[in-house]
């Protein structure tokens, strides 16, 4: 897949997160994710709210319109196990994707706090693609820590987890 060599930028403070309903976020990830869309439980997507979204294009005029959906985030039903005496429940992000050609700064850390303010999970973990460039950096920005190395059909992932409970 190949992707832009520029970017529109929106910052998500320009944008609000909506819960979505399942059709609504495959039809965005089949178009805007490169592995399509995954089963999951919980989708949100990331709306602008201000006129524009306070974005600009290389002409210098705005050109997201009010209430366009920028970002979706998927996460899974809760998986739950005992820890000692404590009941933990663990989700897992599936996915997030903005729509191509759009860099939504501040998007995956807006739609990750909706999510824990929502379900108020013990952990989160995702997957982020071994390849050259940064994929998994973004993680690590949002308190992630690496857990190793996962092997997939179409090659390499690095798990991550953010815990948000003492376990």
């Amino acid at each position: 897949m190949s992707y832009p060599s520029s970017f529109h930028s929106i910052f998500a403070r320009n944008c609000e997160v909506r819960r979505i309903n399942a059709d609504v976020a495959r039809a965005f990830m089949e178009e805007n994710h490169r592995f399509g869309f995954s089963k999951c439980r919980y989708c949100y997507g990331l709306f602008i709210r201000k006129n524009g979204g306070g974005v600009l294009d290389k002409s210098g005029s705005e050109d997201f319109p009010l209430d366009c959906m920028v970002a979706v985030s998927c996460f899974s039903n809760a998986r739950k196990w005992q820890k000692q005496d404590k009941e933990i429940f663990s989700y897992e992000w599936v996915r997030f994707a903005s729509l191509k050609g759009t860099r939504v700064q501040g998007g995956m850390g807006k739609m990750l706090r909706a999510f824990i303010n929502e379900m108020h999970p013990d952990d989160i973990m995702s997957y982020a693609p071994l390849q050259e460039g940064n994929e998994g950096e973004v993680y690590l920005q949002l308190g992630f820590k690496p857990e190793g190395v996962k092997e997939f059909p179409g090659g390499q992932s690095m798990k991550y987890r953010l815990k948000l409970s003492s376990y």
